[in-house]
């Protein structure tokens, strides 16, 4: 890592702490660390630990007041955000129907202000019997409701749901069983429910695990686990945990997530687990993507799985695997044999898209094939792959 890199590290840790940071190394590019928190969806979050240094120590002027403006934006639009959130999950709530809210719901009330943990959706879980419900409150409120194969999202302006009945993405193994477990295992906050700690633990590693392997996780994954860990190590069940991680084939991730937060964080529960592993470098991985992985890019995200590493790249970008093209369309979770309609669907969004050049197509390709070769050597060295 680079002198750069570590102190991004620092000040997240000063942010989500709040704490002051220790003063910049001599040799830090502050233009790059401004990128690299944008990149990472965490300007907001890094600017208040940056605004805690002596004013000799922070970056020039320019920069700087750029900064801050960005930030202070970012914070009120995510209070307006969450307002909404709030106001839907208390009509939901007011018609006894029960709704677990995971991740970012829950972890952004441990941010010493909520408002610097940002989100880009809020996820639900929720029972079938209710669905049919929830989407009419949310037709009645005016946002735009489709359906999906574990359940609905619904959105409208800037605020966006994913309503899952189903956990399947995570829990590759018994996914009913822990879905219900989660469900069943939660208790009542505000307007929603929130499951006990150490399944709302294990789902955020595990989850933050399936985007390491499939395309990157970024360093506020790391922020999130490092703060709830810090926040509940009273309330984890450390054996629980470890067991549901063994079981779905994420304890090589589990244990560097804890390596890390361990070192970098200073969480003293997580310091006890094996240091071979190479946090480090763990860090230079997660540093390398942006929120989860380089979403930006539709060509880098095909290319980067590592599903079919038996097929060249090339081919992978133009006849993709089915579990490639999942996410940009949901009928192949349920339909995987209609992978030949979803290129045809492909092929012709790509070519009479606004802006569409083969030159930049070709650079594309290449800049894809360059970050996919890095990104599974990355992998191939942390030996993060387990088998699912």
């Amino acid at each position: 890592m680079t002198n750069s890199d570590r102190y991004i590290v620092e000040l997240s840790r000063a942010a989500i702490f709040d704490d002051i940071p220790a003063e910049p190394y001599d040799d830090i590019d502050w233009t790059y660390i401004y990128d690299k928190s944008d990149e990472q969806n965490m300007l907001s979050l890094i600017f208040t630990a940056v605004n805690k240094l002596p004013e000799d120590k922070r970056p020039e002027e320019e920069l700087y007041n750029k900064w801050r403006k960005r930030s202070f934006r970012k914070i009120a639009f995510a209070g307006k955000q969450f307002n909404e959130f709030r106001s839907m999950s208390k009509k939901i709530f007011d018609e006894n129907i029960k709704i677990v809210g995971l991740k970012g719901i829950h972890i952004r009330s441990f941010y010493p202000t909520p408002e610097i943990r940002t989100m880009a959706d809020y996820d639900i879980l929720a029972k079938e019997n209710d669905l049919e419900r929830i989407e009419e409150i949310f037709n009645e409120n005016g946002y735009e409701v489709k359906k999906d194969i574990y359940g609905i999202v619904a959105g409208k302006e800037n605020s966006y749901w994913e309503i899952f009945t189903q956990l399947k993405e995570e829990f590759a193994t018994d996914s009913e069983v822990y879905t219900d477990m989660i469900y069943d295992n939660s208790q009542v906050c505000g307007s929603m429910y929130i499951p006990e700690p150490t399944l709302f633990l294990a789902h955020i590693i595990i989850h933050t695990g399936k985007h390491y392997i499939e395309k990157g996780a970024g360093l506020r994954n790391l922020c999130d686990i490092a703060l709830y860990l810090k926040k509940n190590e009273d309330n984890i069940d450390f054996e629980k945990l470890e067991k549901l991680c063994r079981e779905q084939n994420f304890y090589n991730i589990y244990t560097y997530i804890m390596c890390a937060v361990g070192k970098y964080y200073g969480v003293e529960s997580a310091r006890a687990k094996e240091e071979k592993y190479d946090s480090e470098k763990f860090i230079e991985y997660t540093l390398s993507n942006g929120v989860f992985g380089k979403m930006d890019n539709v060509l880098v995200h095909q290319m980067a799985k590592p599903e079919d590493d038996k097929i060249s790249g090339k081919r992978k970008l133009f006849f993709p695997s089915a579990k490639t093209l999942d996410y940009r369309y949901t009928y192949l979770k349920k339909y995987p044999f209609l992978l030949p309609i979803a290129w045809i669907h492909r092929f012709f969004s790509g070519v009479f898209c606004r802006g569409f050049s083969v030159f930049s197509m070709v650079r594309d390709l290449k800049e894809a094939e360059k970050f996919s070769d890095e990104r599974l050597k990355q992998l191939d060295e942390l030996g993060i792959k387990e088998k699912h």
